[in-house]
């Protein structure tokens, strides 16, 4: 399911890359003209956190991240899988702080007025987030299911799909 989810974001992705290309065609052609486009700085900003945090969640998802194995690969295995079971539950309780943050965000953070946003209500911006939250949760408990059921593999580069 979760490389279903990743494959869904890419597709996003790829619209949203369009988007931007459309959006920065306009600013550049509206700024040659000498009627420059002013929301065209704001929407390539949210374009922007809209298309990089999704993009990391996605190889979280596809189980693609970038890992250590430089280190932890030689390690005697006993402390290899006491190695990867840490950083695996480290990184599961990091999404739930980041997933938490993102949830208590105009608590924890004072905003400032909703015309800053344009167009988009604050909270909007928090949507990427919440999905790289879910993505690494998922992806420290699989892990950590992983070393569970002791199907520990190194670490090595993995092709597309995050088959390894």
């Amino acid at each position: 399911m979760a490389k279903k989810i990743a494959k869904i974001i890419d597709w996003i992705l790829g619209l949203n890359g369009c988007l931007m290309i459309a959006t920065a065609t306009l600013q550049i052609v509206s700024r040659i003209i000498g009627r420059p486009v002013a929301w065209t700085v704001e929407l390539l900003t949210f374009l922007g956190l809209f298309s990089i945090i999704p993009g990391v969640a996605a190889h979280f998802l596809k189980n693609t991240e970038t890992r250590v194995g430089i280190i932890v690969d030689h390690l005697p295995r006993t402390l290899r899988r006491l190695s990867e079971f840490v950083i695996n539950a480290v990184c599961t309780v990091f999404g739930f702080i980041l997933l938490y943050a993102a949830y208590d965000y105009t608590g924890l953070v004072g905003m400032g007025t909703p015309e800053q946003f344009l167009p988009f209500p604050p909270e909007t911006n928090l949507l990427p987030v919440y999905l790289l939250s879910f993505a690494v949760i998922w992806n420290g408990l699989y892990n950590l299911h992983r070393i569970a059921v002791d199907k520990i593999e190194e670490s090595g580069p993995a092709p597309e799909g995050g088959k390894r």
